[in-house]
């Protein structure tokens, strides 16, 4: 075999390697994520913000159209003596009802978002 015949092989085992690591950390965090205890923080909502996230190649927008999804992340400040800011993604229904500078009561499964409870009524967060 020749040299460069070697090098390729020895990039895609690396190349196949990696990929296999990065599958087994990821299942491993779903897992500790599912069997981790639901905890609750008390926090304030720093920021919002919607990021687009195109997973498209620029030939499949060329074919298809140009169509963007989205993630949606927000910044929760913890009120406690820490003060440390978790940056989450979240689901779409939740983005829509919270806003910046709320105060209330987030749940997190182990790294996971579950969900964010304010103490302000509905009706006092429409009139703001």
């Amino acid at each position: 075999m020749n040299k460069a015949a070697i090098i390729g092989i020895a990039v895609l085992i690396i190349i196949i390697a990696s990929a296999t690591h990065r599958f087994f950390e990821q299942r491993k965090q779903r897992v500790s994520d599912d069997n981790a205890p639901v905890k609750l923080y008390m926090v304030e909502i720093i920021d919002k913000k919607e990021v687009a996230a195109n997973e498209r190649r620029s030939r499949e927008n060329d074919v298809n159209g140009p169509e963007t999804t989205y993630y949606y992340q927000v910044t929760f400040r913890l009120t406690t003596d820490e003060r440390k800011d978790l940056v989450l993604n979240i689901d779409k229904s939740s983005y829509l009802n919270i806003e910046p500078e709320m105060k209330g009561r987030l749940f997190m499964q182990g790294s996971r978002f579950v969900k964010f409870e304010t103490d302000v009524p509905i009706d006092e967060q429409s009139k703001k």
